[in-house]
């Protein structure tokens, strides 16, 4: 049977260059941390990484069981153990038994620990439990006791204010109470062994704390690494693909999304398009009037901060998504869009929009970059629940077909600057169409399902990405039949082609 690993402080220690933390005090002066407090800039760095990563540890007066062990085993049946560690009864060795002797010498945390190689402890334990007993025998000694405690970088246990008041993770109350603690021990006390107890008591609450911070299901794990709410990533319901043109998008290996979707999952890449899209020397390009184009304002109103404010307004106003956009602050002159209609064979000029930059600098972005998607319906049943998939962007209802600066737009969405906003909010596609074929697969259907997406940002991972969404096993089940049913697909394609147009 394998042992449990318990945690090495000492070769944390050595491996990771930590530093002590000494004094309980956090600031030194008023905004300057005290270099050797819990939240010390020398102990723990100042980036924003170190503050993430970077330990410490606290050392103790004496030496203390493991608090893994002194919570899951000491306490719970260590027996004499438990009672010689705590000072409630003096102890002797025969014959390598810890035994009750009022004239005993072995009483406290201390002697205990100076006594602990001489101690047969299988004979010595209440317990009858096998793992415990393997791992008191089989872990060294230097494992199950313990005069160090690993401070948490500060990131995990912030400080603030809260309606005028100093406000700190209770994590930082456990801390200051062993650093107190510790203090304590170096004058002489008759009630040392309470002292010792509470030590021992404080680094069982800080065990507990952390496994009560990191576990459950609003624990830190399951809200930052095993939650359904990933950062970045979207839910939506799911919809039929719609065929209303000659030549469908969606497929088996392109999912059609929202446009705020999209950009939701891409938001870093949509930007930066939006800030070139948004530059002096490309809106230079776009206005056909050239003396109207002021440097200076363009500079100073699309900014970062402003370009934010279009995402959210696009996000979430969908009755203003058609907002014009202008040249000067004080709005007086609209950027001119000119444009090649490829359906009217007609070149057009009209103000530019809000839709027009999150469209075209999110197909550049996303569709043009390669950009992927994993798409999850839960509950998983297999691994056919969750799939890769391409992106095409939907936007508008109904698209046409544009060139733009030497680039064709085959589903450009219609844009009509004058509409009410609210035409303007029902105009846009807001469901997620997978193929009809992938619905067997996920066990899904159109009856208000969901799906969870996470977009791929690096090159590397969609590379990878693509190349498992054409293997065999996303492909073919293992009695070599197709892991695409094509009857749904019929069916819709034969009702959106028969349907009446209204």
């Amino acid at each position: 049977m394998r042992v449990m690993s318990l945690y090495d402080i000492d070769l944390a220690i050595k491996v990771n260059d930590l530093k002590e933390v000494s004094s309980s005090r956090i600031y030194s002066a008023p905004n300057v941390f005290s270099d050797t407090g819990l939240m010390s800039e020398t102990i723990f760095g100042q980036s924003v990484d170190d503050r993430m990563y970077r330990c410490g540890y606290i050392k103790l007066p004496i030496y203390i069981f493991n608090p893994d062990v002194a919570k899951t085993i000491i306490k719970r049946s260590g027996g004499i153990i438990k009672k010689c560690a705590y000072g409630e009864t003096k102890c002797s060795i025969k014959n390598g038994v810890l035994v009750a002797d009022d004239n005993g010498k072995i009483c406290g945390f201390k002697t205990l620990y100076e006594a602990w190689d001489q101690i047969d402890v299988t004979k010595t334990l209440t317990t009858k439990n096998n793992n415990s007993l393997e791992i008191l025998v089989k872990s060294p000694k230097r494992l199950l006791w313990t005069n160090k405690i690993l401070v948490l970088p500060p990131y995990f246990r912030p400080i603030g204010e809260r309606n005028g008041r100093p406000v700190k993770s209770a994590m930082n109350d456990i801390y200051e109470k062993f650093l107190g603690l510790k203090n304590i021990t170096t004058h002489t006390s008759t009630q040392i062994y309470q002292v010792y107890n509470k030590i021992q008591e404080t680094a069982v609450d800080l065990y507990t704390y952390i496994a009560t911070y990191l576990g459950g299901k609003n624990g830190f794990l399951q809200r930052h690494v095993l939650a359904k709410n990933t950062q970045l990533s979207q839910r939506n319901v799911i919809s039929a693909p719609k065929y209303n043109e000659d030549h469908s998008p969606i497929g088996i290996f392109r999912t059609g999304y929202p446009l705020h979707s999209a950009v939701g999952m891409f938001l870093p890449f949509v930007k930066f398009q939006m800030k070139n899209f948004l530059s002096y020397s490309n809106i230079m390009n776009i206005h056909p009037n050239k003396e109207e184009v002021n440097p200076s304002n363009i500079e100073n109103m699309y900014d970062s901060i402003y370009i934010d404010e279009l995402i959210k307004i696009y996000g979430k106003n969908p009755g203003n998504r058609f907002k014009k956009l202008y040249l000067d602050p004080e709005e007086t002159k609209p950027i001119i869009f000119e444009y090649y209609d490829n359906k009217k064979k007609e070149t057009v000029s009209r103000v530019l929009t809000l839709t027009d930059v999150v469209y075209i600098s999110a197909k550049r972005a996303i569709e043009d970059g390669g950009k992927m998607s994993l798409v999850t319906r839960y509950p998983i049943g297999s691994y056919k629940g969750t799939f890769f998939t391409k992106i095409h962007l939907y936007s508008t209802n109904y698209t046409t077909s544009i060139t733009f600066q030497n680039e064709s737009f085959p589903y450009y969405p219609i844009v009509d600057p004058d509409l009410p906003h609210n035409i303007v909010s029902t105009s846009f596609a807001d469901t997620l169409t997978p193929s009809n074929s992938r619905l067997d697969a996920i066990g899904g259907d159109y009856d208000g399902d969901t799906v969870k997406s996470v977009g791929i940002w690096s090159d590397e991972a969609n590379e990878e990405a693509e190349k498992l969404m054409y293997s065999k096993i996303f492909s073919i089940k293992p009695d070599c039949s197709s892991l695409f049913a094509i009857a749904k697909g019929c069916l819709n394609g034969l009702y959106s082609a028969t349907k009446h147009p209204f």
